[in-house]
């Protein structure tokens, strides 16, 4: 068997939401896939959490990527696509030059010849692929911000909302999310006349739950304004239906 070649490799998902879903797996999978069939051994991998059009070299785990392969004498980064590298055209370019004088050698999994050569065609591919990076990312704004909408729209005529009482799409949870048997807890507690800090601290000493007076009374003006919203879409219902 003829001896391998070192390289590292680096992976990129634009937000924490991705944290959990399958972008890392699946670019892993590729990556990986590509460095065994080609002779490559991986002496490394970053993962940045980061927006594509942020410069490569302002991303924290592609400085430290950067660092080891200076201090290991490794010279090449292998990623999925261009959009991992970069979803900015301008931005990708300029980031692949620096590196290059540098003596790092870049290899897209999917289209390994169009990062390593500067032909006429090749840097026409690359710069077609950057493109083509950025408008699905354009895309896939659009597509979500209109997701959010009708989302929102739906959350509300179910109830699901802010406290300013818009539809809610995304965002932390409220504590009654979390916990819903809360609901009926706090309504006995109040009907025997515990004040919401009383409330608060029995919630603390009995459940483990830390819950601010503040929060205690923001819970019932919830609780309140869904029932009041479950009698009105009830009526509204029966309206429709006379």
């Amino acid at each position: 068997m003829g001896h391998k070649k070192d390289c590292v490799c680096y992976y990129r998902t634009s937000t924490v939401t991705n944290r959990n879903g399958d972008s890392l797996k699946r670019q892993k999978s590729n990556v990986h896939r590509w460095c065994r069939n080609n002779g490559y051994r991986v002496r490394g991998e970053w993962w940045d959490i980061e927006s594509g059009t942020v410069d490569v070299l302002e991303r924290h785990e592609f400085g430290e990527l950067l660092s080891f392969c200076e201090k290991e004498g490794i010279d090449t980064v292998v990623f999925e696509n261009s959009s991992r590298f970069s979803r900015d055209l301008i931005v990708g370019e300029i980031g692949r030059r620096f590196l290059v004088d540098m003596g790092i050698k870049l290899i897209s999994s999917e289209s390994p010849e169009s990062w390593t050569s500067d032909e006429p065609t090749t840097k026409l591919i690359r710069h077609v692929l950057s493109s083509v990076s950025e408008f699905e990312k354009c895309s896939l704004v659009k597509k979500l911000k209109v997701s959010r909408r009708r989302k929102r729209k739906s959350n509300e005529k179910k109830g699901v909302v802010t406290r300013e009482r818009t539809g809610k799409c995304e965002g932390r949870k409220r504590i009654l999310e979390l916990h819903p048997e809360l609901e009926s807890l706090v309504i006995k507690l109040r009907r025997k006349g515990f004040s919401y800090r009383k409330i608060s601290d029995l919630l603390r000493v009995e459940y483990g739950l830390s819950v601010s007076f503040m929060s205690v009374r923001e819970i019932m003006k919830d609780i309140e304004w869904m029932k009041r919203e479950k009698r009105n879409r009830k009526r509204r219902r029966q309206t429709e239906t006379v």
